[in-house]
């Protein structure tokens, strides 16, 4: 370490009054980036990559995130800047580490829980927030957990401007959201899609502005209920306010509840009645995106099989095991042949009726009707 570097960090810890981030901006860029920026002899590409790096570290609000990002560069794969300052005798990024967090602690961070709703933040922190620092990293964010599980997803939209804008669809309570896309090309397959696609459980904190040149406000956690697609190939989601979207979490159970309410109402139809309604419906269920995508059954459907089967499995011919606790019918379970899910029709032909050990046959072990 050059001697002049270390009676100035000397001098700093004696004072002992370094503590704000600005201090610690000051001392970073002072003693790393300024030095190897300002070298006559250092190569252009480092000083530029240096420059880049100093305006990464002037954009920090708290010292952790700053300790956060340095810790980034000193294990990341990029060694240009670094081996220019070795060749030019300047200070390590791991002896500025050293003394950052003997002077500066790391502690004090802004982190996805510190977050305010209202508040405005520059791109930099978002993306810091996330452990990314790179702004070309598009606008979706993923956060994953050291098991490589995704712990929260960060979005950065601007709601004019560009090819696909976003846009409120009831400002503050549903987004419209463009998927990431590459050359055009939308994929929800792409990483960063399906980390919201496959993890609606998990929030997802949206930071929005009018424009390119505004800051982001932060408008809290949202939840994507559902995924459109437009006649061009552009795909959005539509993500509802986390309070709000919890609503669609329940709606899976309470569709499910409402399918058995309508078959027990259809089963005390007249047969001939049922059956002239199963003639005008639909062969395709309608779909509902809820968490996963479920299909909004005909219950006359399910009734008319169980009359068919009247008590008895059409797997095994058997009687059905038990009579249901509700109403006494025989006990049995209606499953298509071709799923819904492969664009099976929801039909009397392709449905039968069987014990839940042959259901479970049909999904787990030989099946009578494989698919």
């Amino acid at each position: 370490m050059p001697a002049e570097g270390m009676i100035k960090f000397a001098g700093w810890v004696k004072q002992g009054s370094y503590m704000s981030v600005s201090q610690a901006i000051e001392f970073v860029c002072e003693d790393f980036f300024d030095p190897t920026i300002k070298h006559p002899d250092c190569d252009e590409k480092a000083r530029n990559i240096a420059k880049n790096y100093r305006t990464w570290a002037r954009s920090f609000t708290h010292t952790g995130n700053l300790y956060d990002f340095l810790m980034f560069l000193e294990g990341a794969s990029d060694t240009v800047v670094f081996s220019n300052q070795s060749r030019l005798g300047l200070k390590t990024i791991t002896e500025l580490i050293s003394e950052f967090k003997y002077q500066f602690g790391n502690e004090l961070r802004l982190s996805a829980e510190g977050l305010q709703v209202g508040a405005t933040y520059p791109t930099h922190m978002i993306h810091a927030i996330c452990g990314s620092y790179d702004l070309r990293s598009g606008g979706i964010l993923p956060v994953f957990g050291e098991r490589g599980e995704t712990k929260f997803v960060a979005i950065k939209a601007t709601l004019s401007g560009g090819d696909y804008p976003n846009e409120w669809l009831e400002k503050g309570r549903k987004l419209k959201y463009f998927i990431k896309s590459i050359s055009g090309t939308f994929k929800e397959t792409y990483q960063d899609n399906a980390a919201i696609i496959k993890n609606p459980q998990n929030p997802v904190l949206a930071f929005v502005r009018n424009t390119p040149k505004d800051k982001f406000t932060y408008w809290g956690r949202y939840f994507p209920s559902s995924i459109h697609t437009e006649t061009e190939g552009a795909k959005w989601f539509t993500l509802v306010e986390w309070s709000d979207g919890l609503s669609d979490l329940q709606s899976v159970a309470a569709a499910e509840t409402s399918l058995v309410e309508q078959v027990q109402k259809s089963l005390k139809l007249d047969p001939k009645a049922r059956q002239k309604r199963l003639a005008d419906a639909p062969k395709l269920p309608e779909k509902q995106k809820a968490t996963t995508t479920i299909f909004k059954r005909n219950p006359d459907v399910i009734a008319e099989v169980l009359f068919r089967a009247n008590g008895t499995c059409e797997g095994c011919r058997q009687s059905a095991p038990f009579d249901r606790r509700s109403d006494g019918t025989p006990y049995l379970e209606v499953h298509h042949k071709i799923p819904l899910a492969k664009d099976g029709h929801d039909s009397v032909d392709n449905a039968v009726a069987l014990c839940p050990n042959c259901h479970r046959r049909e999904h787990s072990g030989p099946a009578i009707w494989p698919h």
